[in-house]
């Protein structure tokens, strides 16, 4: 494999560090203002206490996909998820595992009313039989029905041209696309802008807005009580448990596609970034844009999924002492986070952090995994040469934007008070 060629534009672990930690730094702070853009444009369409940002704009690292190219357009992804109902530790008789498929449920009528809240704009007129489909003599609520109805709701339509004017005064675009919530792919809806921008770069925002059902108990109870763990504390653990977790619209694979959902976990995701130290962090959003600029590369139609470095960082935090973020250089943590994914490729197995009988590799093409194990092998000896020579190139775009969006959103603010979408 090629060198990346970057040894003479950074030299040392502590210019390394210098360039990341402005990086992340800008990173923080355009995540912060697209959130306020977001509120701008969802707050008529959604209840605010209905939709969660969840996802690398919250996580840190959003902008380590821009790490996959030189040139071309840099992107950003808002995950959000439309709560659209709930379901009590009183009700969860209704909540039925799906055989042979860990992580999948189907949610049962019996008592349904009793045991589920639905927004009344989803339910609509009030009734729940739209929702109902039959499987086996048995009644469950229609994941695709609920899908079809959380798309109506989220549809935009920008046919006087509001969302461009917005997003143009945002970050100061020359030519602004806007194409709206069509139909709900896979178990998210999206909003995507593609602009052009005064300083010829090209810049794309995508919103993907998934609904769900929040679970106010915790269906992964070993995962409550493993051990030994490291990371995160005791009082971390609790309140994740507390909060409960989240059931999306998303089918097995071969599975049934009126009937299923999926156990979500981003509002514990959430709650762990939040509580990595800064090494932590730093050593994520490295090995993160590494990950980018040289394991996304496309085979037989598939690529690994950006979960797959998440996941890893996950597990490393749990298994490894204070002692080894304290007295390893950031380029040996990067490269121990990275060995650890090329552990699990060689395996072809990565378990899901929070219910491990899931193998987050297990549709990913073998033709794939070999590559990625290649790459992989010499990339973590020395990860410093593998990044990417236009990160400066990156950080002064990233700041350059922030600027504009900072100056911009008081306007789009400013519009929003006396215009409704």
């Amino acid at each position: 494999m090629a060198n990346a060629g970057c040894a003479s534009s950074v030299t040392s672990s502590k210019e390394l560090h210098d360039i990341f930690q402005r990086l992340q730094a800008t990173d923080d702070k355009i995540c912060r203002l697209l959130a306020s853009f977001v509120d701008v444009l969802m707050h008529q369409k959604v209840p605010r206490h209905g939709l969660l940002r969840v996802g690398s704009t919250v996580e840190g690292a959003a902008l380590c996909r821009w790490f996959r190219s030189e040139t071309g357009a840099r992107e950003v992804e808002l995950d959000t998820m439309y709560v659209i109902g709930s379901i009590p530790d009183t009700g969860k008789h209704v909540v039925e595992s799906v055989a042979s498929k860990p992580g999948f449920i189907r949610l049962k009528i019996e008592n349904i009313l009793h045991a589920i809240t639905l927004e009344p704009a989803v339910l609509e007129t009030g009734r729940v039989e739209p929702f109902l489909r039959e499987a086996s003599n048995t009644a469950y609520v229609s994941s695709r029905r609920i899908k079809e109805i959380a798309a109506k709701q989220l549809h935009f339509k920008d046919d006087d041209g509001y969302i461009k004017m917005i997003v143009g005064v945002l970050f100061g675009a020359s030519e602004v696309r806007v194409t709206p919530f069509e139909e709900i792919q896979g178990p998210s809806a999206m909003l995507n802008i593609s602009l052009s921008l005064s300083s010829g770069h090209l810049f794309d925002v995508s919103i993907d807005s998934v609904p769900a059902i929040k679970l106010d108990y915790w269906p992964a109870n070993d995962w409550k009580t493993r051990q030994p763990r490291y990371w995160p504390a005791p009082s971390i653990v609790e309140t994740i448990v507390q909060n409960g977790c989240h059931i999306v619209p998303k089918t097995s694979p071969g599975g049934d596609e009126d009937n299923e959902w999926r156990l979500s976990f981003s509002l514990a995701e959430k709650k762990l970034a939040e509580n990595r130290n800064p090494v932590q962090k730093e050593s994520y959003f490295v090995a993160k844009a590494i990950f980018y600029a040289h394991l996304k590369m496309e085979i037989e139609g598939q690529r690994l999924p950006s979960y797959a470095i998440k996941t890893v960082m996950m597990w490393v935090c749990e298994e490894q002492p204070d002692s080894f973020w304290e007295d390893n250089n950031l380029e040996d943590i990067v490269g121990a986070i990275l060995e650890k994914l090329e552990v699990y490729l060689k395996a072809g197995t990565l378990p899901h952090y929070f219910i491990p009988e899931i193998n987050i590799l297990e549709t990913m093409p073998e033709l794939l995994i070999r590559e990625s194990k290649e790459k992989l092998s010499e990339i973590k000896k020395k990860p410093r040469d593998f990044m990417p020579p236009y990160v400066s190139a990156i950080q002064a775009f990233a700041t350059t934007l922030s600027e504009k969006m900072e100056q911009g959103l008081q306007l789009v603010q400013l519009f929003a008070n006396f215009v409704k979408l």
